[in-house]
């Protein structure tokens, strides 16, 4: 659990939050910034939530590390996905319109998500 102490005040960095879509069966997640909310990471759906918090557990251990982050560039389009050791993506970006707030993206998982907990919305 990513717990930071501050002014005698708990507060969480990173929350990976899973949940089940309704119309197709899957199991997803997504990496939000506490305080705002912001959408830092999502993934394709999983068949089971076992495969869903794996992907979880892939990213957590491995994103310290610069060389599990594919980036994608294109026209106007700068994207990343991540990919557990049999090449699946198990995480995505949003699209950004320019690289800086991509790689801005990065740094905050490479910083945060290692230690964020994980909420089951389930």
């Amino acid at each position: 659990m990513v717990i930071g102490y501050f002014s005698h005040v708990f507060f969480l960095m990173a929350i990976f939050q899973v949940f089940k879509s309704s119309t197709k069966n899957q199991y997803h997640y997504l990496l939000k910034a506490t305080g705002t909310s912001q959408l830092i990471l999502s993934c394709e759906g999983f068949s089971s939530k076992q495969k869903c918090l794996d992907g979880i557990l892939f990213v957590q251990k491995h994103v310290a590390g610069e060389e599990v982050f594919e980036r994608q560039d294109s026209y106007l389009s700068f994207t990343f996905i991540i990919k557990n050791d049999i090449q699946e993506t198990v995480a995505k970006s949003e699209n950004y319109t320019s690289e800086s707030p991509r790689e801005q993206i990065i740094a905050l998982i490479r910083k945060d998500a290692g230690t964020a907990i994980i909420q089951d919305l389930t």
